[in-house]
């Protein structure tokens, strides 16, 4: 359940993305967000580790 305005609730659904999934979400989202922009830099710290290898 979330939280609506006024008080209200509502149900969604949960999705279980693959990593893959969540690097395209996160590559194609708005920056602006923190949310957004920390997943970008996560996947980019990740991707600088595996080049040195």
């Amino acid at each position: 359940m979330i939280n609506l305005g006024k008080g209200g609730k509502r149900s969604v659904e949960d999705y279980k993305l693959s990593r893959y999934a969540c690097y395209i979400v996160a590559q194609n989202g708005d920056s602006r967000k923190e949310v957004i922009a920390l997943a970008q830099t996560y996947f980019a710290i990740q991707t600088r580790k595996m080049d040195n290898y």
